[in-house]
């Protein structure tokens, strides 16, 4: 409470000099009127001067378009590029499939089980179309066909919410 009142003791005049001293060092508003000259000189005489062509000389002049000719190429490997491509069109006519991916929900030996996995993942993703395969000794319940993991993904990550045991697996996916 003492600091208080003396803080309070000095601060008032020490407010009364900064006001008096910020009044001091404003500008005036007094306004004076002095005559200043300006500055003016006439450059269009250096500014370059061009003519107009008339509407005529524009229409009688014809523009030359020269054909060029260009050298012959020396080092062409156009023809053996092509047959290159050819034997790969070939070998890629006989391909029927595409790698790509498919997510697994369920691995194991059980049949009823894996009948369970797959009608979980009907309610889980109507849209899609399970598969159920029997690889001996294993039955397995795999949902979709991807032609990049990317895409099995936004599947992958549904299914493992319900699924710990849910992995993306590479598969051929057949063309037909």
């Amino acid at each position: 409470m003492r600091t208080c009142r003396r803080i309070m003791k000095y601060s008032y005049p020490l407010l009364l000099v900064v006001i008096v001293a910020f009044n001091a060092c404003s500008p005036s508003t007094t306004t004076s009127t002095s005559s200043v000259e300006v500055y003016s000189e006439d450059l269009s005489v250096h500014r370059q001067r061009y003519e107009i062509p008339k509407d005529d000389e524009q229409s009688n002049t014809e523009i030359e378009v020269e054909a060029k000719t260009y050298p012959a190429p020396t080092f062409d490997v156009t023809t053996q590029l092509n047959s290159v491509l050819d034997s790969i069109d070939r070998l890629k006519n006989n391909v029927n499939y595409v790698d790509g991916y498919t997510v697994q929900v369920y691995s194991g030996t059980s049949s009823d089980e894996a009948k369970i996995a797959r009608g979980k993942v009907y309610t889980i993703l109507p849209e899609s179309s399970p598969t159920l395969k029997y690889d001996e000794p294993n039955f397995k319940v795999r949902v979709g066909q991807f032609y990049s993991r990317l895409e099995a993904q936004k599947t992958y990550s549904r299914l493992k919410k319900k699924f710990s045991s849910t992995i993306i697996i590479p598969e051929r996916i057949y063309i037909k």
